[in-house]
């Protein structure tokens, strides 16, 4: 652990982030090595359900772009509330070479050094596999039942998170854009219109 990034999160105004902050410290006086560089992420009135919080995406930034090797949290939930998200997070953010830690939950903790931490990477992928094929069983009862009503899908194109989650899903099973097309029943430059980056969400690796 090099290069720490520290994310704090309070949902309201009224809260502060001392007691969190009080915790890290100690926390990281308990550590054998200090590292090197500790950059520190503050959002404050925000809630953990939403994943456009500047400072947080900041940090995704930052992480992804290699300038910090480890990210530190309170607890899981100061990271996200929704913890299919979480985990998808924290899997790219290992392949990228990020550690994450939970400083109050180390049954959670993935730093390089935990010896199970392969192990919970598979269970956590595990997890995301199955929230992916969930989710994509729900899309299309949901196309199918459109369709039974008569909704008719194609031009114009909307390109809304729903239609774009699923694509990008899809996409990542190793499906070709024609079979994504097909699937879906759009065309193909509709499915290219799609699997273009979400907005304000971390680089898909």
């Amino acid at each position: 652990m090099r290069y720490l990034g520290l994310y704090y999160r309070v949902s309201t105004d009224r809260q502060d982030l001392a007691s969190q902050k009080r915790a890290m410290e100690i926390w990281l006086e308990s550590l054998p090595v200090r590292p090197l560089s500790i950059v520190t992420y503050e959002d404050t009135g925000i809630s953990g359900s939403k994943s456009q919080r500047p400072q947080f995406q900041q940090m995704l930034q930052d992480a992804f772009n290699k300038q910090l090797d480890t990210i530190a949290v309170y607890r899981l939930d100061r990271f996200s509330r929704d913890a299919s998200t979480a985990i998808q997070l924290i899997l790219q953010l290992d392949s990228c070479g990020v550690a994450f830690v939970s400083i109050t939950q180390p049954a959670l903790n993935l730093g390089h050094h935990v010896p199970f931490r392969k192990t919970m990477l598979a269970a956590f992928a595990e997890i995301a596999e199955i929230e992916r094929d969930t989710l994509i069983a729900r899309v299309k009862a949901g196309i199918h039942a459109a369709r039974t009503r008569g909704v008719q899908f194609g031009a114009p194109l909307k390109c809304t998170e729903a239609r774009q989650q699923e694509a990008l899903i899809l996409r990542e099973k190793g499906n070709t854009i024609r079979e994504i097309a097909a699937e879906m029943g759009l065309s193909t430059g509709s499915i290219w219109k799609l699997l273009q980056p979400p907005l304000l969400q971390p680089p898909t690796l």
